[in-house]
């Protein structure tokens, strides 16, 4: 079963501080310029409503820390060695989707066809950090969930980072099976809609939530960081 979540914009938005590291504003001088922009756009994603998401609960029946994989009863996850590690102690796996909608990839364009690039950068990144803040809020359900049973819950990891080839949104989508969230993924592995997020988070009575490895990571354009940034 594939547990469901709606947010409005309003309830997944993200406030300033937040935004300012998705939009590479290191000062609130560097923010000041794109901050008209922001109300702006903000105003036109008002009363969106599409953003869901979830995740489906599935029983860790091994895992395989030296080849990189995870297996559990819907198959079996190539997501290498790094995350396979940080799922030690998991007796379940929760593999989750989440989604800000159509309505950011539709506004982005249309700002783009117009030229304003600058202002389809902001909805880029509003619609980043919306989907991840709206995952925030999954998570945190699922960790409550696991706490009332005496479990724990690991940080979440995704394809394409910590060296989880991109390739395995593929296995990841077949796990999951039907969902209601409306994600799909193309032949090059990304998700439809563009602003959505998926991956894995372990559960288990002795699992640990490790710090995301950012300190050994050469990515530049890790999500993570700004994940790590505001916890």
């Amino acid at each position: 079963m594939f547990r469901t979540f709606t947010f409005s914009f309003e309830e997944v938005c993200p406030d300033k501080q937040v935004l300012m590291g998705y939009l590479q504003a290191p000062t609130e001088e560097s923010y000041l310029p794109v901050s008209g922009i922001v109300e702006k756009v903000f105003s036109q994603l008002r009363h969106t409503k599409e953003i869901i998401g979830g995740y489906r609960i599935l029983p860790c029946e091994a895992l395989d820390v030296k080849a990189g994989v995870v297996s559990c009863s819907g198959g079996r996850l190539q997501t290498g060695r790094r995350v396979c590690g940080y799922m030690t102690g998991a007796s379940k796996i929760a593999l989750f989707l989440c989604t800000a909608g159509e309505t950011f990839t539709t506004l982005s364009h249309a700002y783009q066809q117009e030229g304003d690039f600058l202002e389809a950068f902001v909805v880029e990144s509003i619609g980043s950090a919306t989907v991840e803040n709206a995952m925030d809020r999954i998570q945190i359900s699922l960790g409550e969930e696991m706490a009332a049973t005496g479990e724990k819950i690991t940080n979440r990891y995704s394809p394409g980072y910590c060296e989880w080839a991109l390739s395995g949104q593929r296995d990841l989508f077949a796990c999951i099976g039907d969902q209601p969230t409306g994600i799909t993924i193309g032949d090059s592995c990304l998700m439809q809609p563009i602003k959505s997020v998926s991956g894995i988070i372990g559960i288990g009575e002795t699992v640990r939530k490790r710090p995301y490895g950012c300190a050994v990571c050469n990515s530049t354009t890790c999500v993570y960081r700004n994940i790590k940034r505001r916890n």
